[in-house]
């Protein structure tokens, strides 16, 4: 399918355990593809490190090795392998250029899939509006191209918040079946639905938002009777019904008119919980779609103040995201402050101990992806805000090693941050494009020719690059991570029974285990509990 097909939903398809890590990221002097393809074979690989470029490149430049390529991608997506589907079509696009023509809208088609999945809207907008200039066919000698490719620019702008142009492109959408003799279908409604909703929430026009309500509620019956069989689909149109409901209940919150807003978060409950049973019996619990399913019925939860059921459906949510293939540390962070947000309002800050092993998880799975050399300083904040969760969950005292755990992350965030603003003598280059950072400018040109060759320029695009998710004030925050380091040494010296000025003598009296927290504990979690606007436990 052409037009970014790929970016538009998900099969449905078996369920079965996350248990895989991710891919070692290949070096630059390390071919993505064949290190893909040779993995477990020392041989083979040694081989191919010899192969120069240019044979490795005529090889895949072949139309049948170039064709598996992109179907590999596709695979790839299909099994939530982000990053190997990232490695295969990053190496290919140029390829695709080479050859131009059909190769290079299908090269971009699957691009853009990729980009989409990894929350990187802008870049797929960018290979999507490039296949709208190439394409070599009217929209009435190929409708449906012209129909998937509108569709996926639309979703496209909604991503990046540009609601208008979201709105055009469904229009569009729709024009070209009209044009071509086809009648709308559920999809057209459903993303008809869509771009009013976004429109409404933009330009905080309620009556817009309840034609969005009403038009899903007309695509979800639609689709019951269309498509019988295809309930992850669905299971997205309920979810976006439950979505908009609480937004038009949030409008009314938002002018403090409480008794007309509760009545519109009840009924988006019913929509939601559904939704997450289809995506959870299609899908099983553990794949993303599930995950963000979870997290959307939490936020209802929050709004209908059902805190415990928050959050259960937060710790699924949780597990999900802190374990797929692609996640990235914005979301890690967000979903950790509604963490927070749902566990101070149980008054059960050392509760948070059930996240943390997920927690350390996402951790480990953003350095194995490299997000920590992309991103450094957002990187330092979730490190931050998970020294926070280390300090609350050990509030009771139980586990007692809140204090060094906290001061490891602190100290890794530091040091991120330094690298960051080049501080010490540390000097680095920062990819425009992925935002890997390089020690040298050598490595940097280096890794534009392996990573970035042959992509197109973003400076055509009629919209300017946004940054969304949590942003982070680099200096600011190293100013924090150093004042939150010069406590808790001094808390860890306590604990250690050492003064502030390491003398032997003990501060504080040892307790035996399971009796009330140390002063050195509770200081540290009120440290902490200030972080995220919370009270800790009292002593």
């Amino acid at each position: 399918a052409g037009g970014g097909a790929e970016a538009q939903g998900e099969d449905d398809l078996p369920d079965w355990e996350l248990t895989a890590r991710a891919p070692k990221v290949p070096d630059d002097d390390d071919d993505p593809i064949f290190t893909l393809a040779l993995s477990g074979c020392k041989n083979a690989g040694d081989l191919a490190k010899r192969l120069p470029q240019e044979e490795l490149d005529a090889t895949l430049l072949e139309p049948r090795n170039l064709g598996v390529a992109l179907d590999l991608v596709g695979v790839y997506l299909k099994n939530y392998e982000i990053d190997k589907a990232d490695l295969v079509i990053t190496r290919i696009v140029p390829l695709c250029r080479k050859r131009g023509g059909t190769w290079l809208c299908k090269g971009l088609d699957k691009l853009s899939a990729v980009r989409m999945k990894q929350f990187r809207a802008y870049d797929a907008l960018v290979a999507l509006k490039e296949i709208e200039d190439i394409v070599p066919f009217t929209a009435k000698e190929g409708w449906e191209f012209h129909d998937i490719l509108y569709r996926n620019l639309a979703w496209c702008y909604s991503a990046l918040d540009e609601a208008e142009r979201c709105l055009e492109y469904t229009r569009k959408s729709v024009e070209v079946k009209r044009d071509c003799g086809q009648p709308a279908s559920w999809f057209d409604i459903w993303d008809l639905a869509k771009g009013h909703a976004r429109l409404g929430q933009k330009s905080e026009q309620r009556s817009e938002m309840k034609v969005a309500y009403d038009l899903c509620i007309k695509a979800s019956e639609i689709h019951r009777e269309a498509e019988q069989n295809d309930r992850v689909m669905l299971a997205k149109i309920l979810s976006n019904i439950g979505e908009i409901a609480m937004g038009i209940g949030d409008s009314y919150t938002m002018e403090e008119r409480e008794d007309e807003a509760d009545p519109w978060y009840a009924k988006a409950e019913p929509w939601l919980l559904e939704s997450y049973e289809k995506h959870t019996g299609a899908l099983g619990p553990m794949k993303p779609l599930s995950g963000w399913a979870a997290g959307t019925v939490a936020h209802c939860m929050v709004r209908l103040k059902r805190y415990e059921d928050a959050r259960d459906y937060l710790a699924m949510a949780w597990k999900v995201e802190c374990t797929k293939d692609s996640t990235t540390t914005g979301s890690i962070i967000e979903l950790l402050e509604r963490v927070f947000g749902v566990m101070q309002k149980l008054e059960d800050l050392p509760g948070l101990k059930q996240f943390l092993p997920d927690l350390d998880l996402g951790l480990e799975g953003l350095r194995a992806r490299g997000w920590h050399l992309r991103e450094r300083d957002v990187y330092a904040l979730l490190l931050q805000k998970a020294s926070t969760a280390y300090l609350l969950a050990d509030s009771d005292g139980s586990a007692g090693d809140g204090v060094t755990r906290a001061l490891e992350a602190l100290r890794e965030a530091e040091k991120h941050l330094l690298n960051f603003l080049g501080i010490e003598g540390i000097q680095s280059f920062r990819c425009d494009q992925c935002g890997r950072t390089c020690s040298s400018k050598q490595e940097l040109d280096a890794h534009m020719d392996r990573r970035h060759a042959g992509s197109r320029g973003t400076g055509e695009l009629d919209i300017p690059v946004k940054q969304f998710g949590p942003q982070a004030d680099a200096n600011e925050l190293l100013d924090q991570v150093r004042q939150s380091l010069r406590i808790l040494e001094i808390a860890e010296k306590a604990q250690d029974g050492k003064g502030a000025d390491g003398d032997a003598e003990p501060r504080f009296e040892e307790v035996p285990p399971g009796a009330p927290a140390s002063k050195a504990s509770q200081q540290a979690a009120a440290a902490a509990a200030e972080v995220v606007g919370a009270k800790a436990p009292p002593a």
